[in-house]
């Protein structure tokens, strides 16, 4: 059986995996992946995050910016042996948002479910319509009071 043997392609491909491995730097942050809906009531915000437990992720409000960061604990590789191939890095991950609506934020809430970290943001409560009564100036009527028979209100 022949086969086609191309020695340029394989060269190449071997310099490429050298050089990515010895010349560039790994990314120690990588920026998350969201998915974002909103609702009257509130937004929804969803990231996969594999790996992670809930205490390796920090979410933090200041003023209308949401931020999500995350550092996944590290597995010895003792425990289990060491790798032969390693493709799925865990790295720590980092996002900001920014909300363009009033939200409360005592009432915001982070859940995880099987990977996947779901946040619930609330929008704060639209002012409802008042009516409000138009009166004119001067229309209240001073009160008149009544003296007693006998007295009188001028003094000698």
């Amino acid at each position: 059986m022949a086969m086609n043997w191309n020695s340029w392609s394989d060269v190449a491909e071997l310099l490429s995996a050298g050089f990515d491995r010895t010349f560039m730097p790994q990314r120690l942050v990588h920026s998350l992946p969201l998915d974002i809906r909103h609702t009257d009531e509130a937004f929804w915000i969803e990231a996969s995050v594999p790996g992670f437990r809930p205490e390796d992720v920090e979410i933090t409000l200041d003023e209308s910016v949401l931020t999500i960061r995350g550092t996944p604990l590290q597995e010895d590789e003792g425990l289990h042996g060491g790798y032969v191939q390693r493709e799925r890095q865990l790295s720590s991950v980092y996002r900001q948002v920014g909300l363009a609506a009033e939200v409360r934020a005592e009432e915001i809430t982070a859940s995880f479910e099987n990977g996947v970290l779901t946040i619930m943001v609330p929008r704060a409560k639209k002012a409802q319509p008042k009516r409000i009564a138009v009166t004119t100036a001067g229309a209240e009527h001073p009160k008149v009071i009544d003296a007693p028979a006998g007295v009188s209100s001028a003094t000698a």
